[in-house]
């Protein structure tokens, strides 16, 4: 699941370079850091979490 902007942009600032959602969209800042986003530090490492997970 990704949070949007306003214009219903899904905020890719926090996402690793190689995910999917930040090279179809590029990078789209969040408006309002400040609003919470409580993993957004630990994003490469649930990058890498989501990689290794069995399917």
């Amino acid at each position: 699941m990704l949070f949007v902007n306003e214009d219903g942009f899904p905020i890719t600032e926090y996402l690793p370079e190689d995910h999917e959602g930040r090279k179809s969209y590029g990078i789209i800042k969040d408006p309002d850091p400040t609003k919470g986003r409580p993993l957004r530090h630990k994003s490469e490492e649930r990058e890498q979490e989501r990689k290794d997970r069995p399917s």
